[in-house]
């Protein structure tokens, strides 16, 4: 499991709250949790739901755009590499 922060962007009020998650890769989906207790958030995506570009990873959801751009901890890459 790797970690790193995700931003989630509310598209209507573009609101902007972030995350300490942790991500691991499940079959053909990629589960996301929060790890701070004050902040709980948990989410899958489908792998072909995430279009990862060298410096971020970026999935939609209705109104709601999840951007994950900080890859210190190597979660882009990670995300990335099971993308690809």
């Amino acid at each position: 499991m790797e970690t790193g922060i995700l931003k989630q962007i509310d598209l209507t009020t573009t609101t902007e709250r972030y995350f300490f998650v942790q991500a691991q890769r499940l079959a053909g989906y990629i589960w996301i949790r929060s790890i701070q207790n004050f902040k709980p958030l948990e989410l899958t995506f489908r792998i072909s739901d995430l279009r990862v570009t060298q410096h971020q990873a970026v999935a939609d959801r209705g109104d709601i755009k999840y951007e994950f751009n900080d890859d210190t901890n190597g979660l882009v890459s990670q995300l990335a590499v099971w993308v690809h």
